[in-house]
């Protein structure tokens, strides 16, 4: 009976203790991780660099702390001048298209309405005279209704990409932040770890040792993954607009598959409305051709990403696909990324303890 009673109370104590580390992990990465974004980027950066540093500072005799400072702000110069570039670009293109659709409603899907209830109009005049002028006030208000929504998603949607062009500002300090946190990290990395350490109880450090050691396994096995899954998509994208017949078709795919890389966007972002717009204004193949393509491609990603990053980092494609939607609906976009990695490491730790058991 005590025995029934005292697992019953082990159960229930890690029931709770379970639910905690979730609560609080909810709450780090849903609110706490915006506030300190810059300085974990700046963290991680610094021990990116840290062997380009120590190379550096012992084969070029560079002293240790001007090494830092060139390679991190070398770093960051070609990281953010690549986002910038690529977010203005992006920015521009569809303002300039969403710009564009009160002239494309005008010029191609106004006159493809008007004549689609010109067709319905002479047909209930055939079988109904009494229907004719019903048919004409819907035609009207129609037409009407679909300016003025066109219209109005053009100026929100414009007014969300100014928007996001007038917030630069804050990724510019977000940036100067990441830089400024990276080169203390990388100046004082050893000392800061050192002192970290030596706070932690022996059993705490073989912890912390043995997660650095699985962080960096799965980063790079991450890197490795998205790099295939990246490759893949500039490959699909040279081919099938090549075979579209798209000018610079290699370029295009290329500033496209970069694209895909930034959070939330992704390649729909250029070939959707791409593709609609070729529909509206009449091109059907191309636009068609553009509708398939992007469907292939996102067929192949969903099956190719669980699989890929799954084989990589040791983990059942089916376990990696939820976690990666819970992740996405829990967190956002960031939860793609982070709850995968919490499971590995969770993984990690639990085959390392039974290890330890056997």
């Amino acid at each position: 009976m005590n025995i029934t009673l005292d697992k019953r109370k082990v159960f229930i104590i890690n029931v709770l203790y379970f639910a905690l580390g979730a609560a609080l992990l909810y709450f780090s990465v849903k609110y706490v991780l915006v506030w300190i974004l810059p300085f974990i980027i700046g963290f991680f950066v610094a021990l990116l660099l840290r062997p380009l540093i120590c190379f550096l500072s012992r084969n070029c005799r560079v002293p240790h702390k001007v090494a830092v400072i060139i390679l991190a702000v070398f770093f960051y110069a070609v990281v953010g001048f690549l986002l910038i570039l690529i977010g203005i670009k992006a920015v521009s293109i569809l303002k300039n298209g969403f710009a564009s659709l009160p002239d494309i409603y005008t010029l191609y899907i106004e006159p493809l309405i008007n004549n689609l209830f010109d067709k319905l109009e002479a047909l209930t005049a055939r079988l109904d005279p009494n229907m004719t002028q019903v048919i004409q006030n819907m035609t009207d208000s129609f037409s009407e209704s679909a300016g003025t929504v066109i219209s109005g998603i053009s100026s929100r949607v414009i007014t969300f990409l100014t928007s996001t062009v007038i917030s630069l500002p804050g990724f510019l300090l977000a940036l100067l932040l990441s830089v400024i946190s990276s080169i203390f990290f990388a100046m004082d990395l050893t000392k800061i770890t050192d002192t970290l350490m030596k706070l932690l109880t022996d059993n705490m450090r073989a912890n912390v040792i043995r997660f650095k050691k699985l962080a960096v396994d799965i980063g790079l096995k991450y890197v490795k993954s998205y790099a295939i899954l990246l490759s893949v998509t500039f490959i699909e994208l040279s081919v099938g607009l090549l075979l579209i017949g798209i000018d610079n078709a290699i370029a295009v795919a290329a500033i496209i598959a970069l694209i895909d890389l930034m959070p939330i966007l992704g390649t729909g972002l250029i070939v959707i409305p791409w593709s609609l717009i070729e529909l509206i204004k009449g091109n059907y193949a191309l636009g068609i051709e553009l509708a398939v393509l992007y469907v292939v491609m996102v067929i192949v990603r969903n099956i190719l990403e669980p699989k890929i990053v799954g084989r990589q980092i040791g983990v059942h494609p089916l376990a990696m696909l939820i976690s990666m939607y819970v992740g996405l609906k829990i967190f956002g976009f960031v939860g793609i990324f982070v709850l995968p990695i919490i499971l590995v490491v969770v993984k990690g730790f639990y085959e390392n303890k039974k290890t330890e058991l056997q």
